[in-house]
């Protein structure tokens, strides 16, 4: 028999674990398959397959750019981006200033893994967009393309993450799942000992071994203040919300970056389960950055 429990579990350890989003998706679509819940099963069977010419959900329309490759007199070449507005069909204006990623959810996840951190996404324009913005420029158009930055594309997998993690809230009394045993528990601190392994939180001494301790799980003082100006720019974002859980996360934030040695991997579950305490300010939220926020709470982490 299906242990719903543990499966439904083991995504959300992979989710707090920053799993891959496309396996954590498979692992998924057989929960949904075997619980019987064909809308989830529908959902994930998309962003798993990619959504060809089907109405996209709003997370995977981003707004964009719009660069334009221009020849000018005496053969001169230049890339200028080209203001939006400026295009005075609606439709055309409209289209054009959202990129719609229907692609499935392992090519975003590959787009993300190969772009720098500060990089442009770029997709090119077909030629019959052209006549749109050649009318305002004094030359003619050799390449468009729309471009969008990692950092939204990013959101994509943000947003993914959130309605999982939103659904695992909804059924977690039906299968008694435990969220604070995944955002409260501490990891493991392991010990090497010449030898000697320590798997447990005390310590373990041996005559004439040499203590190896790592210090990748130290977060400098700049990064907590960083991360406590952050948290405090989620607080004001939040505060359109009454919503006590997202508080206590919050609250529990504040509480371990005010710790000697702040644990990571306790943080980082704590900023990853923000957005599904905030689900019902979610186009205010997003349109407020908040997504962003946690990204680079994230990479400080």
């Amino acid at each position: 028999m299906m242990n719903f429990k543990e499966l439904a579990e083991n995504i959300l350890t992979d989710l707090m674990n920053n799993g891959s989003m496309s396996d954590i998706l498979l692992k998924t679509k057989i929960f949904a398959t075997k619980k019987g819940d064909n809308e989830l099963l529908m959902w994930v069977s998309k962003e798993l397959d990619g959504y060809g010419e089907e109405k996209l959900p709003k997370y995977r329309n981003l707004i964009c750019g719009l660069k334009v490759d221009v020849v000018v007199p005496f053969g001169r070449t230049g890339v200028v981006d080209f203001p939006i507005d400026m295009i005075e069909d609606d439709n055309a204006r409209n289209s054009l200033s959202i990129m719609d990623l229907n692609m499935p959810i392992a090519e975003i996840e590959n787009l993300c893994n190969g772009a720098k951190e500060d990089g442009i996404m770029k997709r090119k324009l077909p030629v019959f967009t052209y006549p749109y913005m050649s009318k305002f420029i004094n030359g003619d158009i050799q390449d468009a393309c729309q471009y969008t930055t990692k950092a939204a594309v990013l959101q994509i997998l943000v947003s993914v993450k959130s309605i999982l993690i939103d659904f695992l809230l909804k059924i977690s009394n039906e299968e008694d799942i435990d969220f604070n045993n995944f955002i409260k528990s501490k990891p493991e601190m392991i010990t090497i000992n010449a030898g000697i392994v320590n798997t447990g939180n005390g310590n373990v001494n041996a005559q004439g071994s040499t203590n190896v301790v790592g210090d990748h799980n130290t977060i400098s003082e700049k990064s907590k203040q960083e991360l406590l100006r952050i948290l405090a720019e989620i607080d004001r974002i939040a505060s359109v919300q009454t919503n006590s859980d997202y508080e206590e996360v919050s609250k529990d934030i504040k509480s371990e970056l005010q710790k000697e040695k702040p644990e990571k991997k306790y943080l980082k579950r704590c900023f990853q389960l923000i957005p599904s305490f905030l689900t019902n300010v979610a186009a205010s939220v997003t349109g407020n950055g908040i997504t962003q926020l946690i990204e680079s709470a994230l990479t400080l982490l």
